[in-house]
């Protein structure tokens, strides 16, 4: 039976991203770390304390910034979607399932299609995170949905974690219900839309990303859960995170960092493997069993 053509002979034409091994081991080394970075940031985020009294203060301070700047116009956005149910419904899904698996989606397509630069949308994601978990830590906020426990009830309905019919995972130790300012709900959906309109010229594409945060901003505010303030500093931070990665990369402190990573995941595999290797049958070391050009295709950081 004639070999694959792939694994027969050299070719000077890429492989279809799915049948690169390479390619894909480095995407699925670069998600990992990024999901393990991610659950570090939602567990410190949510292992803050509730300061209630604060949160709220902070939350009516916010309303009457708005008013001064006549932009608190949140609550006629909510009440002028109430009464149809279908729109509510679409709003509280795109809130509920429009932002992680979404931003999954982006991440592992950009991992794939160019790990440079998923790194880079990476890096953004995490120093904007940085700022986050300390405005969460110094500056907890309430996000309207809760701004009635203040005493004032200004007629804001959480249509989301109020609803039987919005399935919302949130792991206990994660919940962090005055972790609004700024609001990486929109800003990190914000960050995906550039990720993608900068990363491929395909115009349907673009109208995606521009429509995706335009999505989000809406169904963020008529389900109560942030102001205009929290959404735009969480867009702020974001773009202010761009620009100081793009420096770092500049002056190549963002690529020893990241030889620094993949030189700790390289002693993690030999440390495990060193462990793991005596107990494993030998029908079960599959690497051993790829062909020569599939095991020269897989990263260091695997191999």
């Amino acid at each position: 039976m004639q070999r694959p053509q792939f694994l027969s002979r050299a070719t000077t034409h890429p492989l279809p991203w799915y049948l690169d091994v390479r390619r894909l081991g480095i995407a699925s080394v670069e998600m990992f770390g990024t999901v393990g970075a991610l659950f570090i940031y939602f567990f410190v985020r949510g292992g803050r304390p509730d300061d209630i009294e604060s949160s709220l203060t902070r939350g009516l301070q916010i309303i009457d910034l708005e008013q001064r700047l006549g932009i608190f116009t949140e609550l006629q956005w909510q009440k002028a979607f109430l009464p149809y149910d279908l729109l509510m419904d679409i709003a509280n899904q795109v809130y509920a399932w429009g932002h992680y698996p979404v931003l999954a989606a982006i991440g592992t397509w950009l991992a794939i299609k160019n790990p440079s630069r998923f790194r880079f949308i990476r890096n953004v994601m995490l120093l904007s995170g940085v700022v986050g978990i300390a405005a969460y830590w110094l500056l907890p906020t309430a996000p309207p949905r809760l701004i009635h426990l203040s005493g004032i009830d200004f007629g804001f309905v959480d249509t989301v974690h109020g609803s039987a019919d919005v399935v919302y995972l949130q792991p206990a130790p994660f919940v962090n219900d005055f972790a609004a300012l700024p609001s990486f709900h929109f800003g990190w959906i914000a960050l995906a839309s550039a990720a993608i309109w900068v990363n491929t010229t395909n115009p349907f594409l673009r109208a995606f990303a521009v429509a995706m945060s335009v999505v989000m901003w809406w169904a963020i505010v008529v389900t109560g859960n942030h102001f205009f303030i929290d959404m735009v500093l969480g867009g702020l931070v974001v773009a202010v995170s761009w620009v100081a990665v793009a420096y770092l990369d500049r002056i190549g402190v963002s690529a020893r960092l990241t030889d620094l990573l993949f030189a700790g995941l390289r002693r993690m595999r030999h440390w495990v493997v060193a462990r793991l290797r005596p107990r494993l049958p030998d029908r079960l070391r599959l690497r051993r069993r790829l062909p020569a050009r599939l095991r020269s295709r897989l990263p260091d950081a695997l191999a």
